[in-house]
């Protein structure tokens, strides 16, 4: 790390003392000031999700470009060259640490293609900001400069200009550079200063009602079949997999989608139907029901609620908002209209279960900054908060031009009822960097600018609908990842919230047809979820453990079921009652006592995790293991006296046949039958014990203690 900090500021000092003073103002290198053929970044055909910087300079024009990899990302610029010759190509770039080793840039006229590699973290060594890249033979005619990320593995990729010259003017603007400073472009144009204008009663501003914006060109959906065609392509090996048999594949689908094991009545149903398109059948019935909703409620909300502190004096509840996405989502409607609602909403939450995301984070502009890139675009900018980012580019600035869209948010809490906070909004004020002088715009990473004085709905407005919107690369990538994840056992890029240049990114190709699909088809959710889970890519078995095929999705890992599934899936099997205590008196010690924790709440206590915690993350606790084996509500399940009344009990009073009964109790609680194995197991602890009763308690017991049981297979 030492030596890490030590070559960042040498690269810095270099910049510094190798940049002309001038260079160091708000404008840019003039492009026009400079001999030869020259083109800026802003003259390029940019392909991709470049970012638009400023961050370091000298620069060329007024700013460059930026992008860590992935398919298709591609800067081209393309000069007319009038008199056939030799000439010298120069590509202008900022250096830095976090920039790549290895940028590709090709040199393409007709069918001619000269392929160059440039280590970015140098400072060029060419005039300015150029770097050169050797001299090449052109005939008058049109060519192409190619700057591309697509095979880019670390580090970002930067295009900020190009420049033709000479052998002549090449040999002058290498002399004349270090005596010269560079013309600059007149300053940056300054954001009109706030209009400040007292309102005394502002009117209540509610959000414009959502609507969707069709793409600017068409866009492909995907089949099942289509899906299995893109794996073979790039994995291989699903058309020659081994489908799993229909118990496992009830068992994994009924978890994905509802989030819970099926029924031993829904278990039978499905096995006994004869048809050829059972599964997709199941799955249509699973995704109308309306646990499809609340399953991925629930996931949606975990999301929210693992990175939202606790305020003082008010506990909060998240079931609102859990009930109003479950409608959401039964409803089918789409994941941007589902956004759109949430980052825009005003008012009451217990009125309004839409506004507890901006109230829940008490209208504080930096959590929603940092949360809203997270949650809806997988882009953490948390680290540019109090200086720029130490790996990628993105300065300081990045950060607090979000933040500007929340810094009119008002959030009132009362104490102790989360269901009574108010989401509102100010009359005015703008946001300031720490330490800073400049009010900062909004600005959504270059690509969505808002201007100072402008209301907190209209810029929460202005902000989602650019979030939302069908150009933005990072939205429908972001929840699909997510969704592919839980699926496929990983996502595109993990972990799953960091989709940018940090982030482990495999088949990047994929990943866009999906992403792509997903708008296609107007960010269906049940849509997405359907393509997946009848391709021949779902239904493939999972391995225990971490798979060794280096290959990504050549198999499907084993997961964990999160809280809610676990504890449903104990409804499911035992039939497992959720119990709440009554609430504590407040006294003179604890003024506000807690809620009581439900029998619900206490699974999730133990086996909740974040959705988007990263696999390796995510284990078994002692916590977990003294829950299952004993909590009291459990244990009043793993009865076998028929005074009970418990699933055992009625099983055994039903079942006389030892063996029989065995084959019951595991299709009901793991939802599969038991091996040849188990079943001998199982026959002889019954002999041995001598009761009954006893013994299958025994066996209940550990089945729920299993790893299998808590686990996704």
């Amino acid at each position: 790390m030492k030596q890490f900090l030590l070559f960042q500021a040498a690269v810095l000092m270099i910049v510094a003392l190798t940049t002309p003073a001038a260079a160091a103002q708000d404008g840019g290198i003039d492009p026009a000031s400079l001999r030869g053929i020259v083109q800026d970044d802003s003259a390029a055909k940019i392909e991709g999700t470049w970012t638009r910087s400023t961050h370091t300079k000298p620069f060329l024009g007024e700013g460059y470009v930026y992008a860590a990899g992935g398919e298709g990302q591609r800067a081209t610029f393309s000069v007319e060259v009038k008199e056939a010759g030799t000439y010298q190509v120069l590509l202008s770039y900022t250096p830095g640490p976090n920039r790549t080793e290895q940028a590709t840039v090709m040199i393409r006229q007709s069918d001619n293609e000269k392929i160059v590699q440039v280590n970015q973290m140098r400072k060029p060594e060419g005039p300015y900001s150029f770097q050169p890249l050797g001299e090449f033979r052109f005939e008058a005619g049109t060519v192409d400069i190619v700057v591309t990320a697509e095979g880019n593995k670390k580090g970002v990729v930067i295009a900020d200009g190009i420049q033709l010259l000479s052998p002549d003017e090449f040999k002058v603007a290498v002399e004349e550079a270090p005596k010269k400073p560079p013309k600059l472009l007149a300053a940056l144009k300054k954001s009109a200063k706030t209009e400040d204008k007292k309102v005394e009663s502002p009117p209540v501003e509610k959000p414009a009602k959502f609507v969707r914006k069709p793409p600017a060109r068409p866009l492909a959906t995907l089949t099942p079949q289509q899906l299995d065609e893109l794996m073979d392509k790039y994995v291989g090996g699903i058309s020659a997999a081994r489908p799993i048999d229909d118990e496992a594949y009830l068992r994994r689908v009924t978890l994905d989608l509802i989030g819970r094991q099926p029924t031993l009545a829904e278990r039978e149903a499905f096995l006994a139907d004869e048809c050829a398109d059972k599964r997709a059948k199941v799955v249509e019935q699973l995704l109308a029901s309306t646990e499809f909703g609340v399953n991925w409620a629930n996931y949606v909300s975990d999301v929210i609620s693992y990175r939202t502190p606790q305020p003082e004096l008010t506990y909060l509840n998240f079931t609102p908002l859990k009930n109003w996405l479950a409608e959401k989502f039964n409803a089918n409607a789409g994941w941007d209209e589902v956004s759109y609602e949430m980052i825009t909403a005003i008012g009451k939450v217990g009125e309004n279960p839409a506004a507890t995301y901006i109230g829940f984070h008490q209208g504080d502009k930096s959590r929603l900054a940092a949360e809203t890139t997270r949650v809806f675009l997988s882009t953490q900018i948390q680290c540019a908060e109090c200086h720029d980012h130490k790996f990628v580019e993105m300065p300081q600035e990045t950060f607090h031009h979000v933040a500007a869209f929340f810094v009119r948010v008002e959030a009132k809490l009362p104490w102790n009822d989360s269901s009574a906070i108010v989401v509102g909004s100010k009359p005015k004020g703008e946001h300031k960097m720490p330490e800073g002088k400049s009010e900062m715009e909004p600005i959504a990473f270059s690509s969505r600018k808002v201007g100072l004085g402008v209301s907190d709905v209209a810029r929460r407005v202005e902000l989602a609908e650019w979030i939302v919107g069908p150009e933005n690369p990072w939205f429908a990538k972001a929840f699909t990842n997510r969704v592919w994840a839980r699926l496929m056992g990983r996502g595109f890029c993990e972990p799953v919230d960091e989709i940018g240049e940090l982030g482990d990114r495999i088949l990047p190709e994929l990943h866009s047809a999906v992403a792509e699909h997903f708008v296609a088809t107007k960010y269906d959710i049940k849509e997405l979820f359907r393509l997946v889970v009848v391709s021949k890519s779902y239904a493939r078995g999972i391995t225990d453990g971490d798979a060794k095929d280096a290959k990504p999705f050549a198999v499907i890992p084993a997961g964990r079921l999160r809280g809610d599934e676990v504890f449903d899936s104990l409804v499911a099997g035992l039939e497992l009652p959720n119990v709440t205590p009554p609430q504590e008196n407040a006294t003179d010690a604890i003024r506000f006592p807690p809620p009581p924790k439900s029998t619900r709440d206490l699974v999730n206590d133990a086996f909740g995790y974040d959705p988007s915690s990263e696999k390796t993350n995510v284990v078994r606790t002692m916590q977990q293991a003294m829950l299952l084996m004993n909590n009291e509500q459990i244990q009043k399940q793993i009865n076998a006296d028929p005074a009970s009344g418990t699933v055992l009990a009625k099983l055994l009073v039903e079942e006389k046949d030892d063996a029989a009964a065995v084959v019951k109790l595991y299709e009901r609680v793991l939802g599969r039958k038991p091996t040849e194995r188990e079943q001998k197991i199982a026959g002889e602890h019954i002999s041995a014990v001598g009761q009954r009763g006893a013994a299958f308690e025994d066996l209940l017991w550990s089945m729920v203690n299993s790893a299998e049981f808590v686990a996704r297979r």
